[in-house]
């Protein structure tokens, strides 16, 4: 019952959309530790672009870590390639979780291969609307050498027709630094051409 919940959530293209984002990374309460806030947006044809709009913190983590994610994307969607690793069965194999105390519906993920992208986890599915709203696991395969046991969280929600993400999160061992922290949320004030209800807040947030 679940596989065409994640043949439709594989298959679906980036909407148009213009988002505010905010991203952190690094170790908190350490010099090592950054944030940025950036204005977002993508129209097919055109691509993704970015603006920062503030940003403060360790130089290394807002232009390597930060910016360099943020420049991955721009990349990959202009090569026309997914940002995640698929949940398809060249990837995983699934398995049937039960329902979570909230009644999601829980699809255990177990890797057919090792490759970026893929995690040791779960995707949850909520029922009724028929759509993925978080996918969580450890990687597979480390990002680099540097970097080891990464716990990530991606979630999702539905915007009118569309799903979209809203937040990405991560934990992970970075060698001679310890536990290393990732957070990226977004907040749509336009998907699809159409304004999304309650964004007058983020649309704001540039004028401060």
């Amino acid at each position: 019952q679940f596989e065409p919940v994640l043949a439709k959530f594989n298959n679906a293209s980036p909407p148009t959309y213009r988002a505010f984002r905010r991203l952190e990374a690094g170790i908190p309460g350490s010099t090592k530790y950054g944030w940025m806030e950036v204005w977002t947006e993508f129209r097919p044809g055109r691509g993704f672009s970015f603006e920062v709009i503030r940003e403060e913190g360790y130089e290394y983590v807002l232009n390597k870590v930060l910016r360099g994610l943020l420049k991955g994307e721009a990349e990959l969607l202009e090569h026309g390639k997914p940002l995640r690793a698929a949940l398809a069965a060249r990837n995983y194999r699934f398995e049937d979780g039960g329902l979570t105390e909230s009644g999601l519906a829980r699809v255990l993920l177990h890797p057919n291969r090792k490759s970026d992208g893929i995690v040791k986890g779960s995707a949850l599915i909520e029922p009724d609307a028929g759509s993925v709203v978080r996918i969580e696991g450890r990687l597979v395969k480390s990002p680099s050498f540097w970097v080891r046991d990464v716990d990530v969280t991606w979630k999702f929600k539905r915007i009118g027709d569309t799903v979209v993400p809203t937040e990405l999160s991560s934990s992970a061992r970075v060698r001679f630094y310890g536990r290393s922290n990732f957070k990226m949320t977004y907040d749509y004030v336009q998907v699809d051409g159409r304004p999304v209800d309650g964004a007058l807040k983020a649309s704001l947030r540039d004028e401060r």
